[in-house]
């Protein structure tokens, strides 16, 4: 409800916080860094799985605010930019869903597209039409139904049904491609990826894991490409995170990973994606600094000032 009621995010913030928070579990050493099993291959899709509660990057996203790097050192973190949604417009050949994606933001882009986005919106207005259309659009990879939709979103099911009966007439070739998958999978009972990862497909299989499975196990292949690159190319690796990489260097040298890295996620992609670069963004943590993540940024500064009250008080 949060997606729909802004002032509730920190409520929401808050309960995951509290069901997630078991620092204890988090394997931290003597010099400072955490450490936990990545589990690589770890799912059905092939993306790694790390556990939730062990890796900085599992429980509450104001807890990364933990992350900062050692003196001297720099933090690089690349993530791809709507890699998912790309994937999909790729592999299914929809010129409609790619120009989503080419317009700079593709939850907004499909909104506009679907003739949610009148220019008269208040920017406040346009930021819940983005949140309500990323639900639409990453749930539509794996046939998000309309009654999910409604109770995800707060909207009412008339608005949920609209909203994805527009999405599939106006995205129909990415509609037929996800139906050939599935259909693909039900015959030959199994369904794969270029670079040989393989997941059974029984009869009782989950449509919507097989639906899913292209888009998911090509971003897994990427990420594993990605990350033999950059130890060919002496780049230092920190963490992988589902579409992202971590990598640390001399802060004086900062830039050039920066570029390096890019160059990197760029080149894996377009091995696995037949010559498409997925761009990516990023975020450069210099000492003293430390790693921002918007969605956890309010509970991150209550926490802090609650703390600092609280040693006020005790000092």
């Amino acid at each position: 409800m949060a997606g729909k009621y802004p002032q509730i995010e920190q409520l929401r913030e808050l309960r995951y916080s509290l069901s997630k928070l078991r620092l204890n579990d988090l394997a931290v050493g003597h010099d400072n860094r955490n450490r936990a099993q990545l589990w690589a291959y770890g799912t059905k899709t092939g993306r790694n799985a790390p556990g939730a509660s062990q890796y900085v990057f599992g429980p509450a996203k104001w807890l990364r605010f933990l992350i900062t790097p050692p003196p001297g050192r720099a933090l690089v973190h690349r993530d791809y930019r709507q890699q998912e949604v790309r994937i999909a417009a790729l592999l299914s050949g929809d010129s409609a869903l790619m120009e989503a994606c080419e317009s700079g933001d593709v939850y907004l882009g499909v909104a506009q597209l679907l003739g949610f986005l009148p220019e008269s919106l208040s920017e406040a207005e346009r930021k819940a039409v983005r949140t309500l259309f990323k639900t639409v659009v990453l749930g539509i990879q794996y046939g998000l139904g309309f009654r999910s939709l409604a109770v995800r979103t707060g909207i009412s099911l008339f608005e949920a049904g609209e909203i994805l009966a527009r999405m599939r007439a106006r995205f129909h070739r990415f509609e037929d491609y996800a139906q050939s998958v599935r259909d693909h999978a039900g015959l030959q009972l199994e369904i794969g990826t270029p670079l040989g990862w393989w997941m059974q497909c029984p009869s009782d299989t989950n449509p919507r894991t097989i639906r899913n499975f292209p888009m998911q196990s090509t971003g897994s292949e990427i990420l594993h490409v990605a990350c033999v690159l950059a130890e060919r190319r002496g780049i230092e690796l920190v963490a992988p995170v589902h579409d992202a990489i971590m990598a640390e260097g001399p802060t004086s040298q900062v830039e050039e990973l920066s570029t390096a890295l890019d160059q990197v996620m760029g080149d894996a992609a377009a091995v696995v994606l037949r010559g498409y670069r997925l761009p990516t963004d990023c975020q450069i943590i210099r000492p003293g600094e430390r790693y921002f993540d918007d969605r956890g940024e309010a509970m991150w500064t209550t926490v802090t000032r609650l703390l600092a009250k609280l040693e006020k008080e005790t000092a």
